[in-house]
């Protein structure tokens, strides 16, 4: 209790406020602030708000600027794979073409084969009953 007394007195010496009780020139009961003090809490104010603004403004460019990041990278990404799909769609179009034509000369050997060795038998067989 003696420490909120002493606290007093040393902020005494800068008066910020005087005492009006009520019949005095003012009308209501309560403290009347001086033109300094309360220009001092006009200024302390006005520079917290613009403090406050400035960190709002600031977070808000970060957060602008981390989403923008973010956007960009998945953008990359899916560009990227829509490259890699596309490249492996034209991969496997050209190797099914492969395949095909693979496949037809496989068929044609297969029908070659045939061909030569019904010759070959038939060939062997007329000769083996010329006798």
């Amino acid at each position: 209790m003696f420490l909120y007394g002493l606290m007093g007195l040393l902020f005494a010496a800068d008066l910020d406020y005087v005492n009006v009780s009520k019949g005095e020139e003012a009308p209501f009961a309560g403290k009347l602030l001086t033109y300094e003090a309360m220009a001092g809490i006009i200024a302390t104010h006005e520079s917290e708000l613009a403090e406050l603004t400035a960190q709002k403004d600031y977070q808000l460019k970060k957060q602008f600027d981390e989403m923008t990041l973010q956007y960009d990278l998945y953008s990359i990404k899916c560009k990227a794979n829509e490259e890699m799909h596309s490249q492996m769609i034209d991969f496997r179009d050209k190797e099914i073409k492969a395949q095909a034509r693979k496949d037809w000369l496989q068929r044609l050997s297969f029908v070659g084969g045939f061909l030569l060795g019904t010759s070959a038998t038939i060939a062997i067989t007329y000769s083996v009953n010329q006798n």
